[in-house]
């Protein structure tokens, strides 16, 4: 298998999230961001199911080496792992007008995953969420990007609390949308003849890659307009060609965090478990699905293998990735895991047994 060089990666990774129309300094760039937030930390994370927002100060240097410092508001976010997580996830609200000719120059409200939980399991879950969104990027244009961070949280009421963890931000919906010269929709559920075939097919074989099953591509959770844990973008006023655009992978098999939980309901009983979740009407876009997945192999892998960690482990991720590969290139693994395994009847004149050579 070839496995890419960073360098070759990165030039990768940029060409296939490629967007249609970019000013974003935050984000066109995917070198690691230092920065530091001055925020009363320990208060913020006391009563981190408050999602009080607090004054705060983040502090960067810029490429001259100059720091920047801008005023902010830092919450806490989330729903599950704001419950779970020692340290909670954020939300970075900043200033209009004090972002102009800064690196966050058009950035509002930023999300920010943080490391769940303190030590070297929490880095790595962190790290290979990360690298799924990454990898992502390598198949579809339609994906969040991400930027990866280096920050010292400093709490602005005790000099001697301060902590320097990774973490990243991940694009603002509406960014993305913007990007791919789209508009961000909740409808209250998608109806099959709306989604975009192709791209639908790119989402939930990567779920399948990855192991993830917390998701749903036609509904949201109570309450809200679809999807759970995807958001719908299409083009403004059509009612067709819907594209789901999934995130928040926390509870995929590959990282296998200490809270990830099966569902049970889906018949697995461990997270690593895979289990297609793809729909009997779709199996005609899956063939070239398939194969855009086989084209972008290496790349995928290497997004998925993060050049932090050892190589022992960078094995292990490999390994798990290569299994989804596999069941692509064995006839007869992929009718049964893939095509055989979808789910309700076709909406359209589909052989659910429509496998590639058949």
């Amino acid at each position: 298998m070839i496995v890419y060089p960073r360098a070759l990666l990165i030039c990768i990774l940029s060409f296939a999230a490629m967007p249609l129309a970019s000013a974003s300094p935050l984000f066109d760039d995917e070198s690691n961001l230092q920065i530091t937030i001055e925020a009363p930390m320990r208060a913020i994370i006391r009563g981190k199911l408050d999602r009080e927002k607090h004054d705060a100060i983040v502090r960067y240097r810029d490429s001259s080496g100059q720091e920047v410092a801008l005023n902010a508001k830092l919450s806490t976010r989330g729903n599950a792992r704001l419950d779970v997580c020692a340290f909670p996830p954020l939300r970075l609200t900043l200033k209009k007008g004090e972002t102009k000719g800064t690196i966050f120059e058009g950035q509002r409200r930023l999300k920010m995953v943080t490391q769940c939980k303190v030590g070297n399991a929490g880095e790595k879950w962190l790290l290979q969420e990360l690298g799924i969104y990454r990898a992502y990027n390598v198949v579809s244009d339609y994906s969040y990007r991400a930027r990866q961070l280096d920050v010292t949280y400093q709490d602005s009421e005790s000099a001697r609390w301060n902590r320097t963890q990774p973490a990243f931000f991940i694009e603002s919906t509406g960014e993305m949308a913007d990007r791919l010269e789209l508009e961000s929709i909740r409808p209250t559920e998608v109806e099959p003849n709306q989604f975009d075939q192709a791209e639908l097919a790119n989402n939930l074989l990567f779920q399948l890659l990855i192991a993830n099953t917390d998701f749903s591509a036609k509904k949201g959770p109570a309450g809200e307009g679809c999807c759970h844990n995807g958001r719908v973008l299409t083009v403004p006023g059509a009612q067709k060609d819907w594209i789901v655009v999934p995130y928040d992978f926390d509870q995929a098999g590959i990282i296998n965090t200490d809270y990830a939980v099966a569902d049970q309901r889906l018949g697995i009983r461990s997270v690593t478990r895979r289990k297609y979740r793809g729909f009997c009407w779709q199996n005609e876009s899956l063939p070239a699905a398939v194969e855009l997945f086989r084209e972008r192999q290496a790349a995928i892998i290497a997004a998925l293998t993060p050049a932090e960690f050892s190589a022992s482990r960078q094995k292990r991720l490999r390994r798990f990735a290569d299994g989804f590969f596999e069941i692509l290139d064995d006839p007869k693994e992929l009718q049964e895991e893939i095509f055989d395994e979808c789910r309700g009847a076709a909406s359209f004149p589909i052989r659910k047994t429509t496998t590639p050579g058949n």
